[in-house]
């Protein structure tokens, strides 16, 4: 628990609860909104917890612990020991993956401008970056990294891959939204008849060449999905002519009898509706993966908000992606998760904007508004931290490496003016915030040692 749970429940926890001797307090605007009134929040953070005294522990080129050492098999996996779950890396160590999401040359303008002035060949960007990472404790790269530029670095650093499987196969049928793509009526093309074969060609032409490299710590399918529960209602919104209104109709015909609507389906038929698309998504590319790779885990979809079928999902990952906005402290919602699904939570996205940096005015993403670079690193510490106490998380990844240039006029709607980087437009690091998560990420084997007692 963190110190503000405890002022809710109770100060009486306090002595027996709570690790805690102070805490931080941030003042924090609301997602979306940085014009409204500053909110308080108490802040977990390394300094404030009690009694703890860091510990040095060896760690491997894979940032693993190397004082704990389960079965290697030459590539990552999951497991659980003491109630608490972990990667094990290709050497068999213990691992928590700290990465950060879009590690890439930017796109826009200014940073074009700057990756010249900065930079004589994309070797150097990624020799430099991947130093930036490994010197403030982070030991992988998220999605959407230019991870083959990456390979060019003297060190390699872990990396996960998003395949867009759902995203390819309906380009053409969708709309760019803000942060992920729209599908017609909130529904996902699963019943088209190419999906299987699809799926198939898309991972042998894309995912083979990667089955024997140690670094790849998984697959995601996809990015936020509209997955929400009641997945029937939205598929009977489609034309008469698509095949998702056409398996809809059929599956409402099967349950309630020819002249059946929506209002005849009770309970059970709307989630096993869910079921049925979750298990023609999930089970359909799942399955490709592991023909075209049989050695990486699957990390699944990078979901975000409610999504249906959890324990249907559960069934084809081994570590569970998920987009974790709108908590200042996490832990029950990823606890949430975790039980859900039934294995470990991997946090793929979360952020927080600073409010002190020239141009960048931040009504764009999902992240918190707070007033400096250091209480972006306060509000990481305090996340991880929330992460770590519930014994179900496997790592987390920063969203992202650079910030948003507000001259880049071909992005979505949710990357146009935010802070939101570990460095600027210009590749300046932002020191307060990345001293204050290298406080974290050096120690996070022995900051779980101390939470595990």
């Amino acid at each position: 628990m963190n110190i503000h749970h405890i002022f809710v429940t109770g100060l009486a926890l306090l002595a027996v609860a709570v690790p805690l001797s102070h805490a931080e307090t941030i003042e924090v605007k609301g997602k979306r909104d940085p014009g409204r009134d500053w909110t308080l929040y108490e802040t977990q953070t390394v300094d404030s917890l009690r009694r703890y005294t860091a510990k040095k522990i060896k760690t491997n080129a894979f940032g693993s612990r190397m004082d704990r050492r389960e079965e290697s098999t030459g590539y990552f996996y999951t497991i659980e020991k003491n109630g608490r779950w972990w990667l094990v890396d290709p050497e068999g160590y213990l691992n928590i993956n700290i990465s950060v999401v879009s590690v890439n040359i930017g796109k826009g303008p200014t940073q074009k401008r700057a990756y010249q002035r900065k930079f004589d060949s994309e070797k150097q960007w990624a020799t430099e970056t991947v130093e930036l990472l490994k010197g403030h404790g982070f030991n992988g790269t998220g999605a959407w990294s230019d991870d083959e530029l990456l390979k060019l670095a003297p060190n390699r650093i872990n990396y996960c891959v998003n395949w867009k499987f759902m995203s390819t196969f309906a380009k053409g049928r969708t709309v760019l939204g803000s942060g992920h793509v729209d599908y017609p009526a909130h529904c996902i093309p699963v019943f088209d008849p190419d999906w299987e074969s699809f799926c198939e060609s898309h991972a042998r032409q894309h995912i083979s060449e990667f089955k024997n490299d140690p670094y790849l710590v998984g697959h995601f399918f996809d990015n936020e999905l509209p997955l929400k529960p009641n997945m029937i209602e939205r598929f009977l919104e489609l034309p008469e002519s698509d095949y998702g209104y056409q398996a809809a109709r059929d599956f409402m015909v099967s349950r309630a009898g020819k002249k059946a609507s929506i209002n005849d389906l009770n309970e059970d038929d709307v989630l096993a509706f869910d079921d049925l698309v979750i298990e023609k998504y999930m089970g359909m590319i799942a399955r490709s993966i592991r023909k075209a790779d049989p050695n990486h885990m699957l990390l699944g979809p990078r979901l975000y908000s409610r999504n249906a079928s959890m324990d249907v999902m559960g069934k084809y990952v081994d570590a569970f992606a998920y987009n974790l906005y709108g908590k200042w402290s996490p832990a029950w919602k990823a606890t949430e998760l975790a039980e859900a699904i039934g294995k470990p939570l991997i946090v793929t996205e979360f952020y927080v904007k600073g409010m002190d940096v020239p141009g960048l005015s931040n009504e764009s993403g999902a992240g918190w508004c707070v007033p400096t670079q250091e209480d972006r690193g306060l509000f990481y510490q305090n996340f991880a931290l929330d992460l770590l106490e519930t014994k179900k998380c496997v790592g987390w990844q920063w969203f992202r490496y650079q910030d948003n240039d507000p001259g880049n006029t071909k992005v979505d709607a949710s990357n146009i003016n935010a802070n939101k980087g570990i460095v600027n437009n210009e590749y300046e690091s932002y020191e307060p915030l990345l001293e204050k998560m290298n406080e974290l990420n050096s120690q996070v084997y022995s900051l779980i040692d101390y939470l595990d007692r």
